[in-house]
């Protein structure tokens, strides 16, 4: 757009729930607007510079309508690739930028970063490992926040204080929001988000279970942590084992904490011909030559509930994604249906 400022740069990422076929007023979207600005402390005097598209709800929210309704400037990138992203950080130098995840592992491999004093990071289930954000503020003194968000709702959380506990930390809700634990007593439950940005409705088909009369049930496991929230992995995911319930997220950490294990996905599988479980607990895992499954299996007895040993897991070279970014556990069920110790999935 032409218009430079000085001074160092605040990128912010969220993670998304997509949902098709919802409605927003522009009041609501205005009040989604008004809560990321006001949370973040963006202002017309920063330059915001966009990687996600503006078709894409966080796009739209983080970077079209601050600049229709508070007039805060834009920047977007036409290639998307890291290095390139790169530059024009520095050439533009933006001090806002909505981005993604993949490009941050590339500035740190790299070991380069535009003058940053803050940086933020979507919690991301299918990432390989989210240690790369704890490389950057030792490597770049930044500051990393993360950022949770529906497109139902809009903003719900952001990590204020950049504390990241732990993966999946998303901190305190943001101005203007609400969030109600659903099972007040359980561990990890479902959340209901209430706040003037909340959708009115699914269509064609309406779910008032799920969205309307200003509150939105998130479909993704909610833990407190701390001063905030943790999200542990979606409703649907949980596995049922003889009528125990399996949380992927809690083996997934205890696989990642074995020597070796570089990524871990854990999914549940329909049980075999004749036993009483309605699913079994299976795993993949990227890990080191050296790692074998006997090890892995012996390493989980040890540290988890007899429910939650995976009955096998698979190692594999890679573990695919999907076009956004993202692994399916339901896709992973299918493809493991049978298979072989250590593979490369096409």
């Amino acid at each position: 757009m032409g218009r430079t400022t000085s001074g160092p740069v605040k990128i912010d990422f969220r993670h998304n729930s997509h949902t098709t076929g919802h409605s927003l007023r522009s009041e609501q979207l205005l009040a989604d607007c008004n809560q990321i600005c006001e949370t973040m402390g963006v202002a017309d005097d920063d330059l915001n510079f966009g990687v996600i598209p503006i078709s894409h709800s966080y796009g739209f929210s983080n970077l079209l309508t601050p600049l229709i309704a508070r007039g805060v400037p834009i920047v977007i990138s036409r290639d998307r690739t890291p290095r390139a992203i790169l530059a024009d950080l520095v050439r533009s130098k933006a001090t806002v930028s909505q981005g993604c995840l993949f490009s941050i592992r590339h500035f740190v491999k790299w070991n380069m970063f535009p003058r940053c004093r803050s940086f933020g990071s979507a919690f991301c289930r299918s990432a390989p490992s989210e240690g790369n954000r704890e490389e950057v503020p030792g490597k770049f003194n930044l500051a990393i926040h993360s950022f949770y968000g529906a497109s139902e709702c809009g903003g719900i959380c952001y990590d204020r204080e950049a504390i990241y506990q732990s993966e999946g930390f998303v901190g305190e809700f943001m101005k203007g929001v609400n969030l109600e634990m659903v099972d007040p007593n359980g561990s990890a439950t479902q959340v209901r988000v209430r706040s003037a940005a909340v959708g009115d409705g699914y269509f064609p088909e309406p779910d008032n279970e799920k969205l309307g009369d200003g509150i939105f049930r998130s479909r993704r496991s909610t833990a407190r942590e701390g001063s905030g929230f943790k999200i542990v992995g979606r409703i649907s995911d949980v596995i049922n084992v003889a009528g125990k319930k399996v949380n992927p997220a809690e083996v997934e950490a205890h696989l990642l904490r074995f020597s070796g294990v570089r990524q871990a996905v854990v999914f549940g599988r329909p049980a075999t011909a004749g036993a009483l479980r309605n699913e079994e607990v299976s795993a993949c895992v990227v890990a080191a030559p050296s790692v074998c499954e006997t090890d892995l299996l012996q390493f989980c007895r040890g540290g988890l509930s007899t429910w939650q040993v995976p009955k096998q897991i698979f190692i594999v070279d890679t573990i695919p994604a999907n076009e956004r970014g993202k692994i399916s556990r339901r896709e992973l069920s299918r493809r493991f249906s049978t298979g072989r110790q250590r593979s490369s999935l096409p």
